[in-house]
């Protein structure tokens, strides 16, 4: 039986304090990660907690968790690097497993990363305002250690698709449309699919949004066949009128080989060309490579009369098949194209960063961890480009940078400690 949890978030969204009180509804330790959570205090300065409790309530007819959180804070603004050295010597001291400290960091990072891409600033001077205060600390800290507390590390973690509202909401820069530009920034690109819901709320945010996006490796639009465990229900903090404010956590387990893997359903395109360029060609890979595919392939051929030809193959998601075939149309100039929905069944990945010394130079690694079946470990690699990235700074060749990080990635977690990573 392989472990396996569903993160459901497609009727009331996701935020951080949500998540945490779910998974204390689960079975999570409350005296851990209320010790924990009191800890966090003492490193941003200006920040008090005077009160943290997890409470049992009814929202339309539904019992469910809620964190109550009563604290004073000085600041409502503060930098970015700032508050992820305050977070990382908070991890630091408190005795947590390596991939919750990178869960906790990774989160802040994103909300960190996402706010410099919307104010047009570098990462190292902007500042965070929403999430800025020791409550975006508790949200973090305390989910770590409930994950780790419930050994969720180890497990196949999966999302259904976002609730995120609508309508418009105050921020510190005024009124801005729901959702909002860090929520947009933080899913851009990744697997995740985000539905407007059935409340002109904010019903996901950015906490709650980062923590899915560093927990969760698969998106469903469907449950897999697994066995339930146990469930949790978190309730966030607000009362909504149309719905219950609350996010489903499940934990099960599966022996279906099938739903072991990671499965899918993608748009296949095809079309031929005989009539451009390997220009054109080589072009039309490096456009879509850069964008919303999950795959492209070109392979030559002969066709009638004994014409030499492409066979374009390009995989992506359904939603995204007509801004592909346009960007196809676009770049080819082909007349017409062949599309058919596939079922894809892929092996379960993860990613996780590595702190790596250099040649006296500090470095952080993106490795991916590969698992097979029974999360038996495939294999461990760090990422290209950031492998690139060291070789440039240090001036070693790519295959020496390699070595070494492959050397230390190792040293760090043995295949045994990363299983289910």
């Amino acid at each position: 039986m392989t472990k396996i949890a569903i993160i459901d978030a497609q009727l009331s969204g996701i935020s951080g304090d949500m998540l945490l009180a779910s998974l204390v509804n689960a079975g999570a330790n409350e005296k851990k990660i209320l010790d924990a959570i009191f800890i966090s205090q003492n490193f941003l300065s200006g920040s008090t907690i005077k009160n943290a409790s997890f409470l049992r309530s009814v929202t339309h007819g539904f019992s469910a968790t809620g964190l109550r959180l009563d604290f004073s804070d000085k600041s409502h603004k503060r930098r970015g690097t700032e508050m992820y050295r305050s977070l990382a010597s908070c991890c630091n001291t408190l005795d947590l497993e390596q991939r919750a400290k990178v869960l906790a960091l990774e989160s802040l990072k994103t909300m960190i990363v996402a706010e410099a891409l919307i104010h047009g600033e570098e990462i190292d001077s902007v500042f965070l305002e929403e999430t800025s205060s020791i409550d975006t600390f508790v949200d973090l800290i305390g989910c770590a250690t409930a994950l780790q507390d419930l050994r969720l590390f180890e497990t196949r973690i999966l999302s259904t698709k976002v609730a995120v509202g609508g309508g418009t909401i105050a921020l510190s820069h005024g009124r801005v449309p729901n959702p909002t530009n860090a929520i947009l920034e933080i899913f851009k690109g990744r697997h995740f699919i985000l539905e407007g819901g059935q409340a002109n709320e904010e019903l996901t945010t950015p906490t709650g949004a980062a923590l899915l996006v560093n927990l969760a490796s698969e998106t469903i639009t469907h449950y897999p066949t697994f066995t339930p465990m146990k469930i949790g229900y978190g309730t966030g903090q607000r009362v909504i009128q149309e719905l219950p404010n609350i996010l489903r956590f499940i934990i099960g387990a599966s022996s279906s080989i099938a739903d072991e893997t990671y499965e899918d359903s993608s748009c296949l395109i095809e079309t031929s060309v005989d009539d451009v360029s390997g220009e054109v060609i080589g072009n039309l890979i490096d456009v879509l490579s850069g964008g919303i595919v999950k795959d492209v392939m070109v392979v030559p051929g002969l066709t009638k009369k004994n014409r030499p030809t492409y066979l374009i193959r390009i995989i992506c998601d359904r939603i995204d098949l007509n801004a592909v075939l346009e960007m196809l149309f676009k770049e080819t100039g082909t007349l017409g194209a062949r599309f058919q929905e596939i079922r894809r069944i892929i092996l379960p990945r993860s990613i996780v960063t590595v702190p790596i010394t250099i040649l006296d130079q500090h470095f952080n690694v993106r490795v991916k961890i590969n698992r097979g079946l029974n999360s038996v470990v495939l294999g461990v690699k760090p990422e290209l480009d950031d492998l690139k990235t060291i070789a440039s700074s240090t001036g070693l060749s790519l295959k020496r940078t390699q070595e070494l990080v492959n050397g230390q990635v190792q040293n760090k977690w043995d295949l045994e400690d990363v299983k289910g990573i």
